[in-house]
């Protein structure tokens, strides 16, 4: 019976020990935009990691799977977001919003309705350009201005609405789609069908992977 207790209480603290393993680097990285191209099954495989050392690790596979020229659009794209959707303490880039631009990259044109003093369709002026990895591509983010100033607040819920045409949708998608959001504050966004959005994202994390 002893040996019994013993084995039972070293059990519990190594599961406590593995629960808390993670430091505050790691601890919830799956949630954080550096994490936006993780497969579904690369999400189960990081359940399993309990030590900064495995996870650093996990996360270096992850970067080189992905090939070298990924981490430079990743960080061109999470600047992208913050800049446009911010709000607040609330990072653009860790909001629905910016997790859209930063897996499926910038939208043929934007539309913000259903609220208070609507944005309208967004214009994608030749004036108004931002590079986005190798190529330069006219801005439909232009009208929103830094900070998304005015797009936050409204008396009802709002949609949110990026476009993907043909030529803007990712290659594995390829063909036009758009995505609906509803904004009910800078924190609390969702998909009007978070189904397709989420197969979406799971195709286009599938398709980063090139070795």
């Amino acid at each position: 019976m002893p040996k019994l207790r013993f084995a039972v209480l070293l059990f519990l603290i190594t599961a406590c020990a593995s629960a808390a393993g993670l430091s505050k680097t790691y601890k919830a990285w799956e949630k954080s935009p550096d994490a936006y191209f993780l497969t579904s099954e690369e999400r189960a495989q990081w359940k399993n990691i309990h030590t900064d050392a495995e996870a650093e690790k996990f996360v270096g596979d992850y970067f080189a799977r992905r090939g070298p020229e990924f981490p430079a659009m990743l960080k061109e794209r999470v600047a992208i977001a913050d800049k446009y959707f911010s709000a607040g303490k609330v990072k653009g880039s860790e909001t629905l919003r910016g997790k859209v631009i930063i897996v499926f990259g910038p939208p043929s044109a934007i539309d913000k309705s259903a609220g208070r003093g609507s944005m309208g369709k967004g214009t994608i002026g030749e004036d108004a350009r931002y590079s986005d990895s190798n190529a330069s591509v006219s801005n439909p983010l232009s009208n929103v201005g830094a900070g998304g100033a005015g797009l936050m607040h409204s008396e009802k819920t709002e949609r949110f609405i990026f476009e993907y045409d043909q030529q803007r949708s990712p290659a594995v998608i390829g063909k036009p789609f758009r995505v609906d959001i509803a904004i009910k504050s800078a924190a609390d966004q969702e998909a009007l069908d978070p189904k397709d959005l989420d197969e979406k994202f799971e195709a286009v994390a599938k398709a980063s992977i090139v070795k």
